[in-house]
């Protein structure tokens, strides 16, 4: 084992330690005290497990702190069922039941006010994160802002003629459109230009199509526009597009960049379109082959390039490729912003950290191609040649030149990290593919707005709201079987997450505690033991029938609770080694 891997390891751990003695220490401080407030009498507060190295007395209660620190623990007299009880008024089981309930959800509780403070902290300390640029970066062909002949390098100065001065202002405007069309004022070369595009009607009622099913091959159809090439040629809705003129459809990018492009210059200077043929699926596996004929969009007057799209009047969800995951497009304009190759953040250990890249460094060149902006470099990093043997990932090497901020060029080979990840798309969602993810360690330098304490306090509750919102979203769509359980993750997850934004520096860090200690909260709600939430409602079903629960019915419902909960821990445990290839390794051994 290298020196290198140990104290990648060693730190893992320690970052481990951190996020789980925050997150359980909080949790049972909260039962602790709510358990003094209401009567309860503490025996003991523990700071980790095992052996005690330190303890002292305070208020008839030992605090001590164990060898193992792995979190902690709070013993409340007469909480345990096995041990001996006297029927003293200040035993746990002796409490009126809404006291009971007060201790159990205390620790839920406690964990949504460390996720605050971590939330409100992160934004005082660091700012909140906004892109100050309004320039754009990217005008795709084909796009609606292409064809309403933007550019790259034009500054959006308004949106239906509300003034914008941020990117975010330009997505919320964006967002809030409601009107068949939306019109834009640029600057161009100190010249200002109005330009007006007809946003698609699809755009507005794309839900008014047929259900995506779980699993589907290529692109699938969710609507067919009337009286478009492909409704005269007979396409109809809830097909499959698995072939383009013989060409096998992975994704819906490759589909929707093929089409676009069949088209022919003539000779007096106008297009034609070019035929397609398509081959359909239906869900039942039957397949059938149509000849289509694209109908041409011009583009604007000033367009780049100017050229028409070709379009078949089709709606349609599919896999997406990892550049067009990766840039920040908006819709229904397509356009991304223009970003300065700036180095804000460099995670530790990384491939770019050990070949001398710093922080505000401004990335020059990648492989002889000069950059321009951010998305540049994360085209060139994504792009780069993963080659595969057995289980493991290899990419070839970048040549990187970089301008350090003591105005110093340096060049290097930087060979990107790969590991596999998911990525939220339409199918990988639901089957809990992953991915080969290339990467150097970096992260663009992001402007940031100063909040002060008024805003960290309101950021930090709006942080938990949204949190909290897309959690239950996501609970929700894993019972439905919209979300693979797959994708979820067990101690090992995180164990592999804290020394990963542990390693990415302070503000991502305490971020993931954030976001982990309100995972636990709503984790502990739950109503069934030995969740707290489960405790709740075995106090609440007492306080409504006015007599307490037998000590069989708590047993009882405490198997049914373990008889739920083991399961899904084996499966987290599965989930977890799974990700470590650990499966591919052991069957290599033997096959």
């Amino acid at each position: 084992m290298s020196l290198e891997y140990f104290f990648s390891t060693f730190s893992s751990f320690f970052y481990f330690l951190v996020v789980l003695g925050l997150a359980v220490i909080f949790h049972e401080w909260g039962h602790f005290i709510v358990a003094k407030l209401t009567g309860a009498k503490v025996d003991e507060f523990a700071v980790g497990f095992g052996k005690k190295l330190f303890k002292f007395f305070w208020r008839e209660t030992e605090y001590t702190v164990r060898a193992l620190p792995l979190g902690g623990f709070v013993k409340i007299r007469g909480m345990d069922p096995d041990e001996e009880l006297t029927g003293a008024e200040w035993e746990f089981l002796q409490l009126a039941p809404w006291r009971r309930i007060l201790i159990v959800v205390a620790g839920p509780f406690m964990n949504f006010v460390l996720a605050y403070l971590l939330y409100a902290v992160v934004l005082f300390s660091f700012g909140e994160a906004y892109t100050a640029t309004t320039t754009i970066g990217q005008a795709p062909v084909g796009s609606l802002g292409w064809q309403m002949g933007l550019r790259e390098d034009d500054r959006i100065v308004a949106v239906n003629d509300q003034p914008v001065d941020s990117w975010d202002k330009i997505t919320l405007y964006q967002s809030s459109i409601q009107s068949a069309t939306i019109a834009l004022t640029i600057e161009r070369g100190g010249e200002t230009l109005h330009k007006v595009g007809t946003i698609p009607s699809s755009y507005f009622d794309e839900d008014e199509g047929v259900e995506v099913p779980d699993q589907y091959n290529g692109v699938f159809v969710t609507k067919v526009i009337p009286d478009s090439p492909a409704d005269q040629a007979g396409l109809t809705a809830g097909v499959s597009i698995v072939q383009v003129d013989g060409k096998k459809i992975d994704t819906r990018g490759q589909f929707a960049d093929y089409v676009s492009e069949r088209f022919e210059k003539k000779e007096d200077g106008t297009y034609r379109p070019l035929p397609v043929s398509i081959v359909c699926q239906t869900p039942d596996g039957a397949t059938q082959t149509l000849a289509l004929t694209p109908e041409l969009i011009p583009p604007a007057d000033d367009a780049i390039p100017y050229q028409p799209k070709a379009q078949l009047g089709t709606v349609f969800v599919g896999e997406i490729s990892i550049q067009e995951y990766l840039t920040p497009t908006m819709p229904p304009l397509g356009i991304a912003p223009k970003i300065d190759p700036v180095i804000g953040v460099i995670k530790g250990d990384s491939p770019a950290a050990k070949a001398g890249v710093t922080k505000d460094s401004r990335i020059v060149e990648i492989n002889g191609r000069p950059i321009e902006d951010w998305l540049d470099v994360l085209q060139a990093i994504h792009g780069v040649e993963i080659t595969k043997q057995k289980e493991t990932y290899t990419a070839s090497p970048l040549e990187i030149t970089w301008l350090s901020p003591d105005n110093q060029m340096h060049t290097a080979s930087i060979t990107p990290d790969v590991t596999l990840q998911n990525i939220l798309t339409p199918t990988s969602i639901k089957t809990g593919k992953r991915y080969p993810m290339p990467t150097i360690g970096v992260d663009v330098k992001s402007d940031r707005i100063q909040v002060g304490v008024l805003g960290a306090i309101t950021g930090g509750w709006e942080k938990i709201e949204y949190i909290c919102g897309f959690m239950f979203q996501f609970l929700g769509q894993l019972f439905t079987g919209n979300v693979s359980p797959t994708v979820l993750g067990g101690p090992i997850a995180i164990f592999q997450f804290s020394g990963e934004t542990g390693r990415w520096g302070m503000e991502r860090f305490l971020e993931f505690i954030a976001l982990l200690s309100v995972n636990l909260a709503i984790l502990n709600l739950f109503p069934f033991p030995p969740f707290d939430g489960g405790h709740a409602v075995v106090y609440t079903v007492e306080m409504i029938r006015m007599k307490p629960i037998t000590m069989k019915q708590m047993e009882t419902f405490g198997k049914v609770g373990f008889a739920l909960v083991i399961p899904l821990f084996i499966f987290l445990i599965y989930n977890d080694l799974a990700r470590t290839n650990l499966f591919a390794w052991v069957k290599g051994l033997f096959f």
